[in-house]
């Protein structure tokens, strides 16, 4: 624990702001351990408590901490915040947030398209197409249910380790995403999901639906992703 220094030109709140996020950042604090309660903070830190609740405000405001009327103040699950205005894969934000991304593969097969699946991927009705569905896990957790489906001329990712980025899969054979539409809404989880995504009980989730595209605007894959939010929240920048 570090004293604050009362004669820095940065407010005191500020630095019982950086100072808590500094312990939750380096594990010191954990993912809901329940912190001290406002005049313990106070004491320790040697502030009033209107600097502490300020402080606590802050740090709630940007999700790093979550308060339970009549319990106390806990730190939050960490979140990925992720903007849907760039055209970036799992694995690559992951990287980028510096989070470490994983999946579990559940299924790599073919199937018959449905009509609105043929649709979607500009292929003629009947045709098959290659499913691909997994859980994406950062840093060991698992995050989303997801299931892709390409046209039946990818099938040579059948073969391919899944468990890692299949864009970059795509770019090893020439193959590149430029863009694509995204769709989000919310659905509730099923018993399978529920289980996959280590729920206690089957609650709301983000539910986003994406197609892209190569250069040439041919449809390389149409994607279904159930999303916990209590792990992953959508930012959107106009």
């Amino acid at each position: 624990m570090n004293k604050l220094n009362k004669n820095s030109s940065v407010p005191l709140y500020q630095q019982l702001v950086d100072e808590i996020k500094s312990q939750i950042d380096s594990g010191i604090l954990k993912e809901n351990d329940r912190i001290m309660t406002e005049t313990e903070l106070s004491d320790a830190y040697e502030v009033s408590r209107i600097t502490v609740r300020k402080a606590i405000s802050v740090l709630v405001d940007e999700d790093y901490l979550v308060k339970q009327q009549g319990i106390g103040t806990f730190v939050g699950v960490k979140r990925l915040s992720r903007s849907i205005n760039s055209f970036m894969g799992f694995t690559q934000f992951c990287e980028a947030t510096g989070m470490k991304a994983s999946s579990i593969l559940l299924t790599a097969d073919s199937i018959e398209a449905t009509i609105s699946e043929c649709g979607k991927l500009g292929i003629p009705e009947g045709s098959r197409v290659i499913r691909i569905r997994r859980v994406r896990c950062c840093n060991g957790i698992p995050v989303i249910v997801e299931e892709n489906k390409f046209p039946s001329k990818y099938s040579f990712l059948i073969a391919e380790d899944l468990t890692g980025s299949i864009y970059e899969i795509l770019k090893n054979h020439g193959i590149f995403p430029v863009g694509g539409s995204k769709i989000i809404d919310v659905c509730y989880a099923t018993e399978e999901e529920q289980k996959l995504l280590n729920l206690e009980t089957s609650q709301a989730l983000l539910l986003q639906k994406d197609t892209a595209h190569d250069a040439n605007d041919e449809q390389i894959h149409i994607c279904k992703q159930v999303i916990n939010p209590a792990r992953y929240k959508i930012e959107i920048r106009w």
